[in-house]
């Protein structure tokens, strides 16, 4: 193995569009080809889990209102149909009332507030591919933290940064990291509230982080938010299934320019440990907690991701090739937004890449991401404590 991944390593080096897209695809293709016969183990020891309504679940539902925020945000830039983009609206229907005085509130709160965007697994693979809602430019690594959001300045927020965090170690390793960086911020006086938006498995580490700030001495009065974005809130069977052939390939293996394994990432993202994980560790008080969750129909789902959406769909059609839709909610959460997309188009700008063979990889819808961003920071900060 270890000679194999050498010459692996040196055809990512010598072919550098080639090595971005093998290992853009390299978690699928190896799920595949590795597939076992069963799907998700039997755990008779596991925590129960309900599914229910979103109105008996404890979830505020503001999807009505939200959408009448994003569609203000899509005629910004020429876009006169939300429901192209949202499950829940039919064509040429209109959405509900942006709250009276979120405007305003917005305004008045902006500039000191600090927005950190936490990425999912593989989140350093693909330097400015990779920066959730940013805006694709390729830069040095070292400016994707906070040049990658230049297109939301006009919002007069104090910063809009992203928490640079391994994209290939456990949710308990980035947790701590992540809460430092929260620590941070909360001890800056002209910065008075930290919105925390998190995609993907940066949603579990970001729980790990507010966990382990209630654990020593508190979740800093400052922490206003956090918005999971298809966050793997209750994990994926998909980890469950695949984690031993990830485990054992893994370490030897190095795609882009991820930094080296340090274990435990998928792990982080099995139903067998997120739901036992969250059992014990429902999300503090203090902050107001928000989902957006996506899923799509099979042919708008990008090529890369059909292969493990078909497996989903087996367990619920409602995916976005990564996660089951109804697997990431936050626990009290106010659900903002049901996105039509999959999981990448819904945050990640790969369908930016100067090369058409790594946009033909994606679903090709061009999601406005930058309009579901906007929508959700001025949702977020404008909205009452």
């Amino acid at each position: 193995m270890s000679a194999s991944a050498e010459a692996l390593r040196q055809y990512h080096h010598a072919m550098p569009f080639r090595s971005r897209l093998v290992g853009l695809l390299f978690p699928t293709l190896l799920f595949a080809a590795c597939a076992p016969a069963t799907w998700l183990p039997y755990r008779p020891e596991q925590s129960p889990t309900v599914t229910l309504p979103v109105a008996l679940a404890g979830i505020s539902d503001a999807r009505a209102e939200f959408a009448a925020l994003l569609a203000t945000e899509l005629r910004a830039s020429g876009d006169d149909d939300p429901a192209r983009w949202l499950h829940g609206l039919s064509p040429n229907q209109l959405p509900g009332a942006v709250p009276a005085g979120l405007p305003s509130t917005f305004a008045a709160r902006a500039a000191s507030t600090v927005v950190l965007v936490v990425g999912g697994l593989f989140g350093d693979c693909l330097g400015a591919l990779a920066v959730p809602f940013g805006d694709g430019r390729v830069r040095p690594r070292e400016l994707d933290l906070g040049e990658g959001y230049r297109q939301y300045d006009d919002l007069g927020l104090h910063s809009i940064r992203l928490v640079r965090l391994p994209g290939r170690a456990s949710s308990e390793t980035n947790g701590r990291l992540l809460a430092a960086a929260i620590g941070t911020e909360a001890r800056r006086p002209e910065v008075q509230r930290i919105v925390l938006v998190a995609y993907s498995k940066g949603v579990t580490d970001a729980l790990h982080a507010l966990a382990l700030l209630q654990r020593e001495g508190g979740v800093p009065p400052k922490l206003a938010a956090l918005v999971s974005v298809a966050g793997a809130v209750m994990g994926s069977p998909l980890a469950d299934l695949y984690q031993p052939a990830y485990d054992a390939v893994s370490p030897s293996v190095a795609p882009f320019d991820c930094t080296p394994s340090q274990g435990g990432d998928v792990a982080s993202l099995t139903r067998r440990e997120r739901i036992a994980w969250l059992a014990a560790n429902p999300p503090p008080h203090g902050p107001s907690y928000y989902s957006i969750v996506a899923h799509a129909p099979l042919d708008e789902i990008a090529p890369a991701l059909r292969v493990t959406a078909r497996q989903l769909a087996t367990i619920d059609p409602r995916n976005d090739g990564q996660l089951i839709a109804a697997d990431t909610v936050l626990p009290g959460s106010t659900l903002l937004a049901v996105a039509r997309a999959d999981h990448w188009d819904v945050a990640i700008p790969r369908d930016r890449d100067p090369n058409p063979l790594m946009r033909a990889s994606t679903s090709g819808r061009g999601y406005p991401r930058e309009a579901l961003f906007r929508a959700t920071i001025k949702w977020v900060v404008g909205a009452p404590p």
